[in-house]
């Protein structure tokens, strides 16, 4: 399917401690955008489909975390960073801290701000 390979592109999807511990390191390099999303939430879909519009036009690449089955490392993540775990949620980190993080509609003013 054409669309799920665009996707591929600027999507990374992760499920485990050791790709977090991977991104927290790739963020030494540059700022990296983690989103979690929820499927259990209308607004998290739509949120989702407006913001991958914008990291396609930035050219970006963001690392998704689906929240069903990923709770435990979804409130990981928040407690290492010290935020409050939301859905949807982006979260922006540059050198293993966040450099920006806003939840529900908010966050897409975060990517133009960036």
């Amino acid at each position: 399917n054409k669309k799920e390979r665009r996707q591929e592109s600027f999507r990374v999807n992760f499920d485990s401690a050791e790709q977090w511990d991977t991104i927290l390191s790739l963020s030494r390099e540059k700022a990296v955008y983690i989103f979690k999303h929820s499927s259990r939430c209308g607004i998290s879909s739509v949120v989702l489909s407006r913001f991958e519009k914008q990291v396609k036009e930035r050219n970006e690449t963001y690392f998704h975390l689906h929240i069903q089955g990923n709770r435990f490392l979804s409130n990981q993540i928040a407690e290492e960073l010290q935020i409050r775990h939301e859905s949807p949620q982006l979260i922006v980190l540059k050198d293993d801290k966040v450099l920006a993080s806003g939840s529900h509609y908010d966050l897409l003013d975060i990517v133009p701000s960036l």
